[in-house]
């Protein structure tokens, strides 16, 4: 189908999150990813990799030079808050992504249409005071990383405004299998599962909050929104393509498997097969594609696992997965610790309007933590 000839750009694809999106939308679309240092060995054939500079934006000029882009993924951050405390102007440089926004209207300026923009944003955007945050809740972040993420929320939806095709992600602890390749961070799920399984004890905090994303939920959820977007076929076709392509998430990283139920979810969202709900599902994809405007009622979404879980929480649902005991999990309050970032206490989300715009369903952190472990060596 005309979807296969589509240029998608991945910003950030040498990154834990980035890499898992090579390699699904590699499946459908000619993809483009950007990369600091080293392109990816590992990249799917025929993945274009451009070198850019993310503070001054070298590189990425060229790339929309090169290429007309109908999507852009951006997974581009500087995302550990201590480094972004200790440099804050270089945060503010990379994560506010004024020159993506400047190719974007450039390229839509020159006739080649506006690029769906997809833009990975965070949980600490909220200030950690209550629990369930909503998207619409005021957001004052505790930290630099937060405060630089939501300067990146405001800025595109002010330079982008609707109809442009923007949807904000805004993700929490990202967790899963290793990617293809190494990335030059300590990976949340691997150390858990480490500290676990060891003898030396291991301090997690009980008193923070977040809702831990599956990366292959994120995965198939971008795809989705990508395709929503693009595709121009919204008949039996274009399902029985989008349910192909959910389908082949299986196959793109060996010694990783897709077959918890969030994939029928998924794949039931993308066909839109029979009945009322499908029929529900399907008539906003109709009247979005009559207005030439978004397939979704809005432009930011929590983008979080179903749960609110803290530290211990989540060690712990590791260890009986593991089949450990709980002997080397030390529970403390975040104030025994110091650090040099402050951290909002709790962020749990409230996904709910993901599934009512999308129809999309988040797997619960046990759920995806069997299916990691049946599948792949951490």
């Amino acid at each position: 189908m005309t979807s296969l000839l589509k240029n998608v750009l991945v910003t950030g694809g040498s990154g834990y999150l980035g890499q898992f999106l090579v390699h699904a939308l590699a499946k459908e679309y000619k993809v483009h990813y950007t990369y600091g240092t080293h392109p990816l060995w590992s990249a799917p054939e025929g993945a274009i990799a451009h070198k850019v500079d993310l503070v001054t934006g070298e590189g990425l000029r060229e790339a929309f030079q090169q290429a007309t882009f109908h999507a852009v993924v951006n997974c581009a951050a500087m995302s550990q808050p201590g480094a972004c405390e200790a440099s804050p102007e270089a945060a503010r440089s990379v994560n506010v992504p004024i020159h993506l926004v400047d190719c974007l209207l450039h390229q839509e300026e020159r006739g080649g249409g506006p690029a769906v923009l997809v833009h990975i944003s965070t949980d600490q955007v909220y200030d950690g005071s209550k629990a369930h945050w909503k998207e619409d809740d005021p957001c004052t972040p505790v930290n630099v990383y937060g405060r630089t993420k939501l300067e990146a929320e405001q800025l595109l939806l002010a330079r982008l405004p609707e109809p442009y095709p923007l949807l904000i992600l805004r993700s929490s602890i990202i967790y899963g299998p290793p990617p293809p390749e190494t990335v030059h961070r300590t990976l949340f799920l691997q150390f858990v599962a480490a500290a676990v399984q060891g003898d030396k004890p291991t301090t997690f905090f009980s008193d923070e909050w977040r809702n831990p994303v599956y990366v292959r939920d994120l995965q198939r959820l971008v795809l989705l929104a990508v395709r929503r977007c693009t595709d121009t076929d919204v008949g039996a076709a274009g399902a029985a393509a989008g349910a192909a392509a959910v389908d082949a998430l299986q196959e793109e990283v060996p010694g990783t498997s897709h077959s918890c139920a969030g994939a029928a979810e998924s794949r039931s969202a993308v066909q839109g097969a029979t009945g009322p709900e499908a029929a529900e599902q399907q008539q906003p994809q109709q009247d979005g594609q009559q207005e030439g405007r978004l397939l979704w009622r809005h432009r930011v979404f929590n983008a979080g696992g179903p749960e609110r879980l803290s530290r211990v929480d989540m060690a712990r649902q590791v260890a009986d997965c593991l089949g450990c005991g709980y002997n080397s999990i030390v529970a403390v309050p975040s104030s025994s610790v110091s650090r040099s970032a402050a951290s909002p206490p709790d962020i749990s989300m409230d996904v709910t309007r993901l599934a009512a715009d999308l129809g999309f369903r988040m797997t619960p952190f046990r759920e995806a933590l069997q299916e990691i472990f049946r599948s792949s060596d951490l």
